[in-house]
């Protein structure tokens, strides 16, 4: 069925017109940068609807469009369940860390590491974090490159080319013009978005028919708003947990804040964002759950997106809706590969290679930095790309459930309490890590062991993935706490570091 889908020439024109236009964006955007604040943090001059329009479009890709549209499909309503608890964990982070944030007064999310704890805290932090952000970065290229692939087969072209061809773009995209070209580009992609995902979502309704008739043909439970495997306990435990930590200190988010003016400026950006996070899930994965009827029998789920479009849309439109879809990838990567390449630059290279290095230096290991991460990006796209047995969904929460707490809380609690020290930084980052590499181990090896059972045993099946991960997230935290704790009443804190922690709270009691 899937096969006789194709696109056409308009499609192809609509697609090609987008990349001229973002790399064009590029090339303008970068003459207006003179200094290293204006290529990381956009001269700190952004006003809240264009930050905030940046923050919910750097906060999803093209990976939410082939995850959530693959849940929508095997299990209905849950998909726009999930989504919508992001909202809620962005309104907790942004009263509990939003203006502290802001108030530390760096210009990169690592900055404040050695002035709260020491040097070594900071650069154990540069280094571990960095993993995990290129892990969740590559699993965005390949969830575009699954929807490409599937929409431009009549080119021959694999997923692993698609690849390639993104992580090109990605670095032309974001090596010019920084974070200013980011934001900016951000607002006409989400322009774009809403123009092509509206468009979709008006003509499934039209093909549904009567609306009776359409949800009794759906599968049983599809409309429950929480089901299996995604019951209560995976979306607090997992899901929940796991957005808290993200709004919290995901390095490429909490950049934002610095890019504002004020910050009555950040608590207008955060009401916005949760606005748009409400109102668009509805709209992005109803097509999906459509598909069960419109389209049922599908072998492999996470295509479901692109079939689904090339149904419904005429031609020219799916071309606008491959735009949309990479336009979601480019502005989470351009924020990523810009914050990462600006800890990089700033919180590694200036400060151990070369400290007298100048702001145009910045700006050129910046632009070197980015290149190096969109290679290990792609790199490890290709990796995930040959787990067959998993999807991307236990992928991204298997990494996250891990790793997340580890690298995550620490910072977050550098920001919140002064009696956790450097020792027990390092110690709550080096627990949560063991903890997680070992859970994953052993969920690895029990999934390979049981792997004939877990197809007829649904409770197996369930234990062994969602009831795993959230097992493992939850493990991780307190593991991480605990690191943190023992290594905090172990020693105490020399009196250099309580008076840099000292002076670094008394700056976050002054708004900036």
């Amino acid at each position: 069925m899937s096969g006789a889908l194709s696109i056409r020439l308009p499609d192809y024109l609509v697609i090609l017109a987008y990349f001229a236009i973002i790399i064009a964006a590029g090339l303008f955007f970068a003459r207006y940068i003179r200094g290293a604040r204006d290529y990381f943090a956009a001269g700190n001059i952004m006003p809240w609807w264009l930050a905030g329009t940046s923050f919910y479009k750097a906060s999803f890709s093209a990976l939410m469009f082939v995850i959530y549209s693959e849940i929508a499909y095997k299990y209905g309503i849950v998909a726009i369940v999930i989504t919508w608890l992001s909202p809620l964990a962005l309104l907790s982070s942004g009263w509990l860390t939003a203006r502290r944030w802001r108030r530390s007064r760096v210009m990169t999310p690592m900055g404040f590491m050695e002035r709260r704890y020491n040097s070594l805290v900071h650069q154990v932090f540069v280094w571990t974090g960095l993993p995990l952000r290129v892990f969740d970065n590559a699993l965005r290229i390949l969830s575009t490159s699954i929807i490409f692939a599937v929409a431009l087969r009549g080119l021959g072209i694999g997923i692993v080319s698609f690849m390639v061809i993104i992580g090109v773009i990605m670095v032309l995209y974001s090596f010019l013009g920084g974070q200013m070209t980011v934001m900016i580009t951000d607002f006409v992609n989400m322009s774009i978005l809403l123009v092509a995902v509206v468009t979709l979502f008006i003509m499934t309704l039209v093909r549904i028919g009567a609306p009776r008739a359409f949800i009794s043909a759906l599968p049983p439970g599809f409309l429950n708003p929480v089901t299996e495997p995604y019951g209560w306990s995976y979306l607090i435990f997992t899901v929940f947990l796991i957005l808290i930590l993200t709004y919290n200190a995901s390095w490429s988010l909490v950049q934002k804040y610095n890019t504002l003016k004020s910050e009555a400026e950040v608590r207008k950006m955060i009401r916005w964002i949760c606005v748009q996070g409400f109102v668009m899930p509805p709209v992005f994965f109803f097509p999906g759950l459509a598909a069960r009827v419109l389209i049922p029998g599908v072998s492999n789920a996470k295509e479901v997106y692109a079939l689904i479009s090339m149904k419904i849309l005429p031609v020219g439109l799916m071309g606008l809706i491959l735009a949309a879809v990479i336009s979601s990838t480019m502005s989470s990567l351009g924020s990523e590969f810009n914050t990462l390449s600006g800890i990089l630059t700033h919180d590694f290279y200036k400060k151990k290679v070369d400290p007298g290095l100048t702001e145009k230096g910045e700006i050129f290991w910046g632009r070197m930095f980015t290149v190096l991460i969109a290679a290990a990006t792609v790199f490890m796209a290709v990796v995930f790309n040959r787990l067959q047995s998993l999807n991307l969904m236990d992928i991204m929460f298997r990494i996250f459930s891990a790793f997340g707490p580890a690298v995550m809380i620490p910072v977050i609690s550098g920001l919140l309490f002064k009696k956790i020290n450097a020792r027990g930084a390092l110690w709550g980052a080096i627990a949560g890590s063991l903890t997680g590499i070992i859970l994953v181990a052993a969920n690895l090896f029990l999934l390979q062991a049981h792997a004939a059972r877990i197809q007829a045993d649904p409770r197996l099946d369930f234990w062994l993935r969602s009831g795993w991960n959230s097992a493992a997230t939850v493990l991780n935290v307190a593991a991480t706490i605990l690191g943190m704790w023992l290594g905090s009443v172990s020693k105490p804190a020399s009196a250099d570091e309580i008076g840099r922690r000292d002076a670094f709270f008394a700056d976050l009691a002054k708004p900036f």
